[in-house]
């Protein structure tokens, strides 16, 4: 029986680093300029191109569905969308379409009949500034530009220019809701950095998720400091490294009290990288492997400590510090959401740190119901966290072999 438990924590664990992916990737928000013209309003919005074009009964690229305006194309293992762009040209009327039955625009909460008179496609890698409402205008020079290296659809991003007529952003609500993505969970880590020109005067909102922006009613204080907590929320739950670190620390810990004096240190060690990170700027190229070999690192290490029973000098000076460390890799998000013009507000930032903390107390308790239910059903020749640390030790040493790639690749140039 006993060897049957290590063979499912195994697989459970080991499952669970395969599908761990780094705090760092490609991060790409949703952007939208809205401003008054002498006939109407004007918005300006960019977003990844994949947002408009994946159907949400898609089921990833493993399942080798079709995609509009695409052909696939298999290199070595994986298969690769290339955009077709002179069926897009051709096929422009229905392309528009596509765009429009994922956004809605309401006056006053009465539908729009709006117009796309500009599509900008572009490598997402390439792609040029939109952060200003000026940067933005300079994405559009005709009714259709697709760049030449905007090649792989996964790569892509888009920028739309449509005009809403006979409105006043001075007089009327203008709404747009956009549920493009609702399915996918990736649209959790999307932002949308809504920019309201008036004038002289902009207003800034920057959410997550869904787009439902109304130009007349932002949304409350409490509401931002309810998204704020999902995400922090969601930012502890998903990322594995971190439930896995929490796993370690529920085993080093002797009571309750303590256990929630090292979730606090974490979190804000946690809270201060996100402050720092936020406004350091990040030159060296080997800064985002480097946190991120350090942060598998910290989880390796804490398994060793406490497989040899040095845990109890984990305190809370040290989960400060470590928290630090894990902290800089959401910190370079809102570093780059900065650099898109989005702007922190203090209850989001708030509402981030309590889900954090929520977060943690979360794991903490699944773990103490986990153990005690195995514990209760098994008779395990060692103790459940001997096994936890050995299998930590192979995933950790997995993530650092793989992290520590693109180090070993700047030190041999």
């Amino acid at each position: 029986m006993a060897f049957i438990m290590k063979k499912i924590l195994t697989i459970v664990l080991l499952f669970f680093s395969s599908i761990s992916y780094a705090h760092f990737t490609h991060f790409e928000p949703r952007i939208l300029h809205i401003y008054q013209e002498s006939e109407g309003t004007t918005v300006l919005m960019r977003m990844p191109l994949p947002l408009i074009l994946l159907d949400e009964s898609w089921k990833g690229i493993d399942s080798n569905e079709n995609i509009p305006y695409t052909r696939q194309v298999n290199i070595a293992d994986s298969v690769e969308y290339i955009l077709l762009h002179e069926k897009i040209d051709r096929e422009i009327l229905t392309f528009k379409s596509i765009i429009e039955k994922g956004h809605s625009i309401k006056i006053n909460g009465i539908p729009q009949t709006y117009k796309i008179t500009s599509l900008h496609i572009f490598n997402s890698d390439n792609r040029k500034p939109f952060s200003s409402l000026e940067t933005a205008l300079e994405n559009f020079e005709g009714p259709l530009t697709i760049d030449k290296d905007a090649i792989d659809l996964f790569d892509s991003g888009i920028d739309i220019k449509l005009h809403v007529p006979n409105t006043s952003l001075t007089k009327d609500d203008l709404s747009i809701i956009s549920v493009l993505g609702d399915r996918f969970n990736a649209i959790n880590r999307l932002a949308n950095i809504v920019n309201l020109h008036i004038g002289d005067n902009q207003k800034s909102i920057t959410t997550v998720g869904i787009l439902d922006y109304s130009s007349i009613h932002p949304p409350s204080r409490f509401i931002k400091l309810v998204d704020g907590f999902l995400d922090g929320l969601s930012h502890i739950l998903i990322g594995l490294d971190h439930v896995l670190f929490m796993v370690l620390l529920f085993f080093t810990a002797t009571s309750f009290l303590r256990l929630f004096s090292l979730a606090t240190a974490f979190t804000i060690g946690h809270s201060f990288s996100l402050i720092l990170g936020n406004n350091l700027a990040v030159q060296s190229p080997i800064f985002i492997p480097g946190i991120e070999f350090v942060i598998a690192l910290t989880i390796g290490l804490t398994a060793i400590a406490l497989l040899f029973d040095k845990a109890k000098h984990l305190g809370t000076t040290p989960l400060l510090i470590i928290g630090i460390i894990h902290g800089f890799g959401f910190s370079f998000v809102f570093s780059e959401l900065e650099k898109q013009g989005a702007q922190t507000d203090i209850a989001s930032l708030a509402g981030f740190n309590i889900g954090i903390e929520v977060g943690q107390l979360c794991i903490y308790l699944i773990a103490f119901l986990l153990t005690s239910m195995i514990n209760r059903l098994f008779s395990l020749p060692k103790p459940l966290y001997f096994y936890t640390c050995i299998i930590t030790l192979a995933v950790t040493t997995y993530w650092m072999a793989i992290r520590s790639i693109p180090l070993l690749e700047y030190m041999a140039i």
